[in-house]
């Protein structure tokens, strides 16, 4: 009685040290998949913001000389450019906070974007047909 009480705890601490490790491994596989997905959020706002600015910045060009030949004066155009990259400077500084929630929001979605799968997942995992728990 007493050596098949001892193979079983044995087999229970076998089994037990075999999850924690499963566990350990599908948390650090998950950490890297959620730093990818940020990173690729990240990257791909980097390029956006990238394309974005070249963009405005010939935009801006294109209506200082615009605006140069408008009013007789390439210097007068260029002025009203830079008056208008400080109002937009301005309208940005107003609203730092709403852009600042919006990236952390990004992040975070991206972050935990995966989170609400594995956690069905685990649930149907760990029930059977009867709805009781299987360890």
């Amino acid at each position: 009685m007493e050596k098949d009480s001892e193979k079983i705890f044995n087999k229970l601490k076998d089994d037990i040290s075999a999850y924690v490790e499963l566990k350990l491994e599908l948390l650090k596989l998950s950490t890297y998949e959620r730093t990818g997905k940020v990173i690729a959020v990240l990257s791909y706002g980097l390029v956006l913001l990238f394309l974005a600015f070249f963009a405005i910045l010939f935009i801006f060009l294109a209506l200082g000389f615009f605006l140069g030949d408008l009013f007789g004066s390439s210097g007068l155009g260029f002025a009203g450019v830079a008056i208008l990259y400080l109002l937009m400077i301005g309208v940005i500084m107003m609203n730092k906070n709403r852009i600042s929630d919006l990236v952390l929001n990004e992040v975070i979605a991206a972050m935990t974007s995966n989170d609400n799968k594995n956690n069905d997942t685990d649930n149907e995992e760990d029930t059977d047909a009867t709805g009781e728990t299987d360890f």
